[in-house]
């Protein structure tokens, strides 16, 4: 049966900000998307990241199938170069003015998101997650008049249009495949992962995934990381 895979990048293929990969595993993951591709089964990046940094993976997987990037904002298609904006232009002038405020309050805006803002700060790599989601709860009361989409993984603090998620392109890259959510497979780590497994029929994650994460899913690997997301797919061949 024809499905579609999509998968987060940090936690799940990298380790996250300032860490190297584990090309070795990566290599495994390239390996065993080939092997799916041949049975029908294809396989998305659905990251946080901006577009550059998720095409990078792409090119490293040797995938040119559309992906999701900037938390569902974006969806990319590498084949032809083409971005399509998921948000409206009266949408992104308010997730600007909003990069604004949390710039002047001393945050570290990534570089490179468009249509979405990521936030961070220093030594927020080692940052405890309960550390992480407490300055995202108060940040999101704070600007609630924004009406904005809050989320975040390990290392950063995310914000997209309301409505907007992971899970809002994975509905749309799977209609545009003639598929339904029970023909998707997820594999994600964190809460910007949510909507996105509580969506798919398939939802899986590694075993460093948080607590919440862990209770969507279905299929929980024994290793974190790529090694978790390589004995995820070795399932899939298997099953």
């Amino acid at each position: 049966m024809k499905c579609a895979i999509f998968c987060d990048i940090d936690g799940c293929l990298g380790p996250g900000k300032h860490t190297a990969f584990d090309l070795e595993g990566l290599a495994q993951v390239r390996a065993l998307i080939k092997r799916l591709a041949a049975g029908g089964t294809s396989f998305h990046l659905c990251t946080g990241r901006p577009q550059a940094f998720a095409e990078a993976m792409s090119q490293v997987l040797d995938v040119q199938e559309p992906f999701i990037c900037e938390n569902g904002a974006m969806i990319f298609t590498p084949e032809t170069d083409r971005a399509t904006s998921m948000i409206s232009e009266a949408a992104l002038a308010t997730v600007r003015e909003l990069y604004a405020a949390l710039a002047a309050e001393g945050f570290i805006m990534e570089v490179g998101n468009e249509y979405s803002l990521c936030a961070s700060w220093p030594g927020v790599s080692e940052a405890p997650q309960a550390e992480i989601v407490a300055r995202r709860e108060a940040l999101e009361a704070k600007y609630a008049r924004f009406g904005l989409n809050w989320t975040n993984s390990h290392t950063s603090i995310d914000v997209t249009p309301n409505g907007v998620s992971k899970q809002s392109a994975v509905a749309v890259m799977l209609a545009d495949m003639g598929l339904g959510p029970e023909q998707a497979i997820a594999i994600g780590d964190s809460h910007n992962d949510l909507k996105m497994l509580g969506y798919v029929g398939q939802p899986m994650c590694p075993a460093n995934a948080s607590p919440e994460v862990k209770a969507l899913c279905k299929t929980i690997a024994q290793a974190p990381q790529v090694a978790g997301v390589v004995e995820l797919l070795e399932g899939l061949l298997t099953a």
